[in-house]
């Protein structure tokens, strides 16, 4: 099964605030792999090569060039290479998110594999998907993208400003790569961790009314890419449900009216699975009320000496819960002990 690795909107920030550092970096020019751009036929056709079946036997590495291994990383087992490489009527490579995809499918393996053998299986896979010359202006672009990773680790960021970090992470990805792969790599990722910053900035503020907060919001949303704000949206989509559902409970809704609610927020099959969840969530609160309750005769119990009461607390939490469910009775306990409550 392909696992598609998705770009996470604060994952920019979060490799800036880790501590990654600028260093003097060789220009675009001085790299021995030239980096290759999207071409396009005058029809703008493009042919796209797939993947040979999986029993096809891979192919024979280029000149230079070393075969991976045939094993593959635990972290790559039972997994496909993302990414729908393409190439152009022309034969020459189409740059997109995809081809950053497929690089990262297999770095991902990173600590596992050596980077040459994860440039090998790299390598690989694009001569079986793409013609010959697109295949090496796919293998530019890898190089380059190794040496931009490697680079990236070795930046300190300028000062604890988030903003000024991305900054620096920008004009570095501007400094080795040609803008037709900054945009096909990076221009969602960026303008997604930026458009987060400026929505926390707004936030933040205590000194915006709500009308003025919600302007600026709406400002915010009105120059971020349209794809950006869909995956927002579908990230926050379960959370703004369980706050309206909260609202609604709150109001005195009736189940039948929270589950009309689902059904036309996440759609009928959702509904009915949050409708189980729901169930299963009153029998556990269910159980553990009646468990707390014979607890705490048992601890009430006078008759008992310290020894037989430990002996029936046992046996009481052993015929209430399994083994993991005790595991989670426990951490519960322990949660309501520090909050005051038992």
């Amino acid at each position: 099964m392909s696992r598609r690795r998705t770009l996470a909107i604060g994952g920019v920030a979060l490799a800036v605030v880790g501590g990654i550092a600028w260093r003097a970096l060789p220009a675009p020019g001085d790299s021995p792999a030239r980096e290759a751009v999207s071409r396009h036929s005058p029809g703008g056709t493009a042919a796209t090569t797939t993947a040979p079946p999986e029993s096809a036997p891979p192919p024979a590495p280029a000149a230079g060039e070393v075969a991976p291994p045939a094993t593959l990383p635990g972290s790559l087992e039972g997994s496909e290479p993302d990414g729908a490489v393409e190439a152009d009527a022309g034969g020459h490579l189409i740059i997109t998110i995809e081809l950053r995809r497929l690089f990262d499918h297999f770095l991902a393996a990173s600590g596992e594999e050596s980077v040459a053998t994860m440039r090998a299986r790299i390598i690989a896979v694009l001569h079986a998907r793409l013609p010959d010359v697109a295949a090496a202006e796919a293998i530019a672009i890898l190089d380059r993208y190794l040496a931009y990773r490697d680079a990236a680790r070795r930046l300190v960021p300028p000062s604890s400003d988030l903003r000024a970090g991305l900054d620096q992470i920008h004009a570095l990805r501007s400094k080795m790569f040609s803008p037709a792969v900054v945009q096909a790599f990076f221009a969602d990722e960026e303008a997604a961790t930026y458009a987060a910053l400026a929505r926390r900035d707004v936030l933040t503020d205590p000194s915006l009314s709500p009308a003025e907060r919600d302007r600026r919001l709406a400002e915010i949303d009105a120059r971020t890419p349209p794809a950006v704000l869909a995956a927002r949206a579908a990230a926050t989509a379960p959370l703004d449900e369980l706050n309206r559902e909260a609202q609604l409970r709150a109001a005195g809704a009736s189940d039948q009216e929270i589950t009309a609610a689902r059904t036309a927020a996440l759609g009928a099959d959702a509904a009915a699975r949050l409708a189980d969840l729901d169930r299963a969530h009153a029998a556990w609160d269910a159980r553990l009320a009646q468990f707390r309750a014979e607890r705490a005769a048992v601890l009430a119990d006078p008759a008992l000496g310290d020894a037989e009461r430990q002996q029936r607390l046992d046996d009481l939490l052993a015929r209430s819960f399994t083994a993991a469910e005790r595991l989670r009775v426990e951490v519960l306990d322990r949660i309501a002990a520090g909050s005051g409550r038992r």
